[in-house]
């Protein structure tokens, strides 16, 4: 179980901070949900779906307690690395993803949630639908509104 929260340590914080908007927020929530699942090993079962979903979803729902008692302070998203580009390179790509980031700030919390669990953490329907507490169905066109408003965001930045 240690090792498959390791695995998971990246994408569960990727997913707090883009809930709460702040990295040491994360932080906080991804450790309570660490803490809370090595308490309870036994917690766990195999039989009810896989252990990213079943993780995923302990680490949303401290995030939402913590956004229950505070307000937000922005969103902190830093998803995406560029090791070893030429110069340019980088400058254009760092260009690129502010404009990506500015446009998935400018989403609704929910939009930007399907998203991160889909094209950046790569979870299946099923799993975000566990996840999320959702069915399937409801994944497929959720998604489908957040791509077409990420799409607009893109495309119009200051509309």
């Amino acid at each position: 179980m240690r090792q498959e929260l390791a695995r998971l340590g990246n994408g569960a914080h990727a997913l707090a901070t883009q809930i709460l908007g702040s990295r040491e927020d994360a932080d906080d929530a991804v450790q309570d949900a660490y803490a809370t699942v090595l308490a309870q090993p036994d917690a766990y079962d195999s039989a009810r779906g896989a252990f990213k979903p079943w993780f995923l979803r302990i680490v949303r729902n401290r995030c939402i307690d913590l956004v229950r008692r505070r307000q937000p302070s922005g969103v902190d998203i830093d998803l995406i690395r560029h090791p070893g580009a030429a110069p340019d390179e980088r400058l254009e790509m760092a260009e690129r993803d502010r404009g990506l980031q500015a446009a998935l700030a400018a989403l609704d919390p929910g939009k930007r949630q399907i998203l991160l669990l889909r094209d950046f953490l790569d979870l299946s329907y099923v799993e975000i639908a566990a996840v999320l507490d959702i069915v399937p169905g409801t994944v497929m066109s959720r998604l489908h509104r957040a791509r077409l408003a990420l799409k607009q965001q893109l495309e119009h930045p200051h509309e």
